[in-house]
């Protein structure tokens, strides 16, 4: 018995963003441990905690460019929505962050952990319909 199965390639397209995301999810957890280890006493931690919020600024502005083209080629619209308000979310971290207002830098930055994972597992979702 010969069984014929078809498998869907992912575009490229949409692999480069979903490895975006992925990569952005990384690093917002990562930034989540520095933060942890900065406010428990480890000093040294600051600078690169530092380092890591523009990082995933820059990221998130190549992973906006990236799901506007993909968006372009027929993919939803959503995708261009989050990561959007990803970018309005880590510009205010990091500006919050040069201020020092821990109260407000500390919430949104759970908001951004949570939204990037959220990103991240729905571009990974069965049935995610992706571009022609």
């Amino acid at each position: 018995m010969v069984v014929n199965r078809t498998v869907a390639r992912r575009p490229p397209l949409l692999v480069l963003v979903q490895t975006e995301a992925t990569v952005l999810m990384s690093l917002a957890i990562g930034q989540a441990g520095l933060a942890s280890g900065f406010l428990t006493g480890h000093k040294s931690l600051k600078g690169i905690h530092e380092v890591n919020a523009y990082l995933i600024a820059a990221l998130t502005v190549v992973t906006l460019v990236s799901v506007v083209l993909y968006r372009r080629t027929g993919g939803p619209r959503w995708p261009v929505t989050v990561a959007g308000l990803l970018m309005a979310v880590e510009l205010a971290q990091i500006g919050l962050g040069q201020l020092d207002v821990a109260g407000p830098h500390i919430f949104l930055g759970i908001l951004f952990v949570v939204a990037a994972t959220l990103f991240t597992s729905y571009l990974f979702r069965p049935g995610f319909q992706a571009a022609p």
